[in-house]
């Protein structure tokens, strides 16, 4: 294999705009779907670039697009298997509080700040139902500014998992040449 030619000193469009994954950042990511532990050479190999290319994506994905490689536990082989959605309705001068707290607990795997019936969202995963009940009623109960909750316990997840893809229609350039200018 030959060494990656160098790119242009400062070349300002050798890579694609920070708004903007090409079809190579999306061949790279499937890559990294695959096995998240994939080295920069295979990821090379497969997708018929110069390896240089492929750290360079890989660290401008994370700067400019926030990606990250983490590990994904599933939850039901750690003993978390019962996932519970909590809709909490709170004194909104207290809503920054309240998520803050919400959080910090454990369990919570998602918050969000929702429009609708209730003001957070929260999805948690807890090991039995007495868990279940101790997170609702004490730990979410007992943070000062929530003031009501509706609870919904999942019968059965169907799909869990971080490895979707950005839909292509809202990429105009997913659609773009492989390799911009100045990469190998």
């Amino acid at each position: 294999m030959t060494p990656d030619p160098q790119p242009p000193a400062a070349a300002p469009d050798d890579r694609a705009p920070a708004s903007t994954l090409d079809r190579l950042d999306r061949q790279i990511l499937a890559c990294l779907r695959e096995d998240g532990r994939m080295g920069n050479s295979e990821i090379a190999r497969r997708v018929h670039v110069g390896e240089k290319t492929v750290r360079r994506r890989i660290q401008r994905m994370a700067d400019e697009h926030g990606m990250r490689i983490v590990p994904v536990i599933d939850p039901d082989r750690v003993g978390l298997d019962t996932c519970v959605w909590v809709g909490l309705k709170v004194r909104l001068s207290r809503i920054e509080e309240v998520a803050a707290e919400v959080r910090r607990m454990p369990e919570v795997r998602y918050l969000a700040f929702t429009t609708g019936p209730w003001d957070l969202l929260v999805e948690a995963f807890v090991g039995s139902r007495d868990h279940m009940a101790e997170f609702v009623i004490s730990s979410i109960g007992g943070v000062e500014g929530v003031v009501g909750a509706e609870s919904f316990n999942v019968m059965r997840i169907a799909k869990f998992g971080y490895e979707w893809e950005v839909p292509e229609r809202l990429s105009p350039a997913a659609r773009a040449p492989l390799v911009a200018p100045g990469e190998g």
